[in-house]
């Protein structure tokens, strides 16, 4: 754990990434947007670099090694498949916002990370010290909302004021957009367990994808906000191996309603893809 902790305190000192970060691949999916406005799309490079961490996990228990040694940023990088599906996702994203009236701003290689990681791992003084650079750094922009994309970095950004001063408006695209298509395909899904508990954004995407003409076939046991259970993949950083054992017994629980699985978060899609059998898609990328 002590070698997990160091190694996210100085990838956040080197990369301003909890990890080894390549911030062209953070920034490479769009090249349109604004780079200033009071409105930004906050990513906090999530979608862009998950599919890479699970490599980076297999190397926690190195980190003291690989610390200094190897220029992991030179080679923690999604393959050319996983970044188009993130940067696909992030531009439906932002093409459902226009067509909603709001054309945010994007900082690009500027833009900071939450430090969601620190939140979630009870680093509350470091994390403490990271909202306040954020918050710093935003006020400076003249920014006074921003858009996020992925519950990790909403909470993050919408628990910013317990422990700073922080003035920003905190929006999810979820409760924004409408949807573009429709779909009529079955599937199952799997909840993000701050959306649903956490943030009340479970049944805006459940609006959404009914909208959409979506046949989620659900269980009570499986999928009821009180009784779903966690993907596992938060916990990777610390015991792999149960991480593991969660995301199997959760994709084999989801297996048994539908081959089709929907969530709305790349950590959960990133931890039950090498479990789940049949196919799994974003939300963003059903239904905008």
């Amino acid at each position: 754990m002590e070698s997990v902790i160091s190694l996210v305190k100085e990838s956040l000192r080197k990369y301003g990434m909890p990890f080894p970060v390549d911030k062209k691949v953070c920034s490479g999916w769009t090249n349109d947007l604004p780079r200033k406005g009071e409105t930004v799309l906050f990513t906090s490079c999530m979608y862009q670099i998950e599919p890479v961490v699970p490599t980076l996990n297999r190397f926690s228990s190195m980190a003291g090694v690989l610390k200094g040694v190897i220029p992991l940023a030179k080679y923690l990088k999604p393959s050319k498949e996983e970044q188009a599906r993130a940067y696909k996702i992030l531009n439906n994203i932002a093409n459902a916002l226009r067509r909603q009236g709001i054309t945010p701003a994007y900082l690009y290689e500027d833009e900071p990370y939450s430090g969601a990681l620190l939140l979630e791992m009870g680093l509350l003084d470091d994390f403490r010290n990271h909202a306040m650079m954020v918050a710093t750094f935003l006020k400076e922009r003249g920014v006074k909302r921003v858009i996020t994309v992925d519950p990790h970095t909403h909470n993050a950004l919408s628990r910013y004021r317990e422990f700073v001063d922080f003035d920003v408006e905190v929006l999810n695209y979820l409760e924004l957009v409408e949807i573009n298509r429709k779909v009529n395909e079955e599937f199952t899904i799997h909840d993000s367990c701050l959306y649903s508990r956490f943030l009340n954004l479970r049944g805006k995407y459940r609006d959404l994808l009914k909208s959409a003409g979506v046949n989620l076939v659900e269980d009570f046991l499986v999928t009821g906000k009180e009784t779903s259970t966690c993907c596992g993949g938060p916990l990777a950083g610390v015991d792999r191996e149960l991480s593991e054992k969660i995301a199997k017994r959760r994709a084999e629980e989801l297996e048994k309603l539908s081959n089709k699985l929907l969530v709305a978060c790349p950590i959960c899609y990133v931890t039950l893809s090498p479990h789940f059998k049949g196919s799994i898609k974003d939300v963003a990328e059903v239904v905008l």
